[in-house]
């Protein structure tokens, strides 16, 4: 196919060439290998697929995509009634205009008879406030499939709004997520990624903080296992006055797979008074699994605080004995330990259903001990 295909999801070669792209060329060669064809988006969607996402508390607020085209018969159709929203093939406009609005958007890549492909954009300006938006993959394993996402919100003055998105996908599917995200003054956004299975999952968020007093929090783990492969580029940058940003990440990775945590804050000239935090902390739970952590600063203001760090490390195991002392197995105390730390990145999560969805889910994808672990 191959660098075609991946120069038209922005990620050929001459991408795979640049600084941003330079962990993750094993996986770009695996993909270029396929031939894809379209994405079939007449599939039948499984009952089980269907009751990952059928949830009570977004009834009346989904729209549904499969393989990138919006599917009529799985989104709630008056969901579009309002006006502040409109599907059409695979491109999404999302504009809510009364407080507290919020949406669930579902991704489904599904598998076919042959690798394929699929292609889809979002387009959404948040002037209200308290806006919500869940963002939800699911795939079914078999043939490949290589989905495309690009989003870009525009948070005016004053405006509100979060985004929670929820990756739990096949390891015969791969997705390249990009969010760009400009923020206006006094304006805020709030951000939380979790991110499981997956071929390869490239992640990109671009924050601008254009108006003075803006504000963004991002939050976000992968948790990984076999060979799968996480890549996420953080890009924030402060270019108006009294600015703030907040970013931490927690990333777990397992048998053979990979993790990349890229975090770069740059701080504009004439931004003065900017507040930039930037913290990742990884656990590799095996030998052959790996993790880079890249944090980044650019201070070219004064008159700014700014910290970051990044650790990569493995279970303290001072903690393990401790909790073992007190009689608990080994395979439960490494749970325990994992899941504590997965969930530090999302202690703040103000909507109890999402926190608990989100907690059963990394209950289930924790890496598990190999049978003969002590």
């Amino acid at each position: 196919m191959g660098v075609a295909l991946l120069e038209e999801f922005g990620i050929g070669d001459a991408l795979a060439r640049e600084e941003s792209w330079r962990y993750s060329k094993t996986a770009l060669r695996a993909l270029g290998q396929n031939d894809f064809v379209e994405a079939d988006a007449k599939l039948v969607v499984p009952d089980d697929l269907r009751a990952q996402f059928d949830w009570p508390e977004t009834r009346g607020r989904r729209l549904v995509f499969v393989n990138g085209a919006h599917s009529p018969q799985h989104s709630d159709a008056h969901a579009l009634e309002s006006g502040a929203m409109a599907a059409q093939g695979g491109t999404l406009a999302f504009a809510p205009t009364r407080d507290g609005e919020s949406l669930h958007l579902v991704y489904l890549s599904l598998a076919g008879t042959a690798a394929a492909r699929w292609n889809a954009s979002a387009a959404i300006r948040i002037a209200a406030r308290g806006i919500r938006i869940v963002e939800q993959h699911l795939g079914t394993a078999g043939a490949d499939v290589l989905g495309s996402l690009r989003t870009s919100v525009d948070i005016a003055a004053s405006g509100e709004g979060s985004l929670v998105v929820l990756c739990d996908l096949p390891d015969s599917v791969s997705l390249y997520r990009r969010e760009q995200v400009g923020i206006g003054a006094r304006g805020s956004h709030a951000s939380a990624h979790a991110l499981f299975g997956g071929r390869l999952q490239r992640h990109e968020s671009v924050v601008t903080l254009a108006g003075s007093q803006s504000r963004h929090v991002a939050r976000g783990a992968f948790v990984l296992r076999g060979r799968q492969h996480a890549d996420v580029h953080l890009d924030v940058r402060h270019v108006a006055r009294d600015t703030a940003c907040d970013v931490l990440w927690r990333g777990v990775a397992d048998q053979r797979s990979r993790g990349i945590l890229h975090g770069a804050i740059a701080v504009d000239p004439g931004s003065d008074g900017a507040d930039a935090r930037l913290q990742t902390k990884n656990l590799l739970l095996s030998a052959h699994a790996e993790i880079d952590a890249q944090p980044v600063l650019e201070i070219h203001a004064d008159e700014v605080k700014a910290s970051h760090g990044a650790t990569v490390g493995q279970i303290d195991a001072n903690a393990l004995f401790y909790l073992r002392s007190r009689g608990i197995s080994a395979a439960d105390a490494r749970s325990l330990l994992i899941g504590g730390f997965c969930r530090e990145a999302f202690a703040d999560l103000a909507d109890p259903q999402l926190l608990a969805r989100l907690g059963a889910l990394l209950d289930e994808r924790l890496p598990q001990p190999a049978a003969d672990a002590p």
